[in-house]
């Protein structure tokens, strides 16, 4: 098992962070707005989920 340095570590913990404050921002968006066109939701949610596949390319990658 190969560990991570710790450059690699924040960056990698930064890039979740990110990740996690746009569901936020998606969940807020959901949850406060009666006419949400599904798109919205569909796209971001589409959106994160090609940045989390990114991340964990870097990751098994290195």
């Amino acid at each position: 098992m190969q560990t991570m340095s710790n450059m690699h570590r924040d960056v990698i913990a930064s890039h979740l962070r990110l990740q996690i404050e746009k569901i936020n921002g998606v969940l807020v968006h959901i949850a406060e707005d009666e006419n949400l066109d599904c798109a919205y939701a569909n796209q971001s949610l589409k959106e994160i989920e090609d940045n989390l596949k990114k991340l964990r390319k870097i990751c098994t990658d290195n």
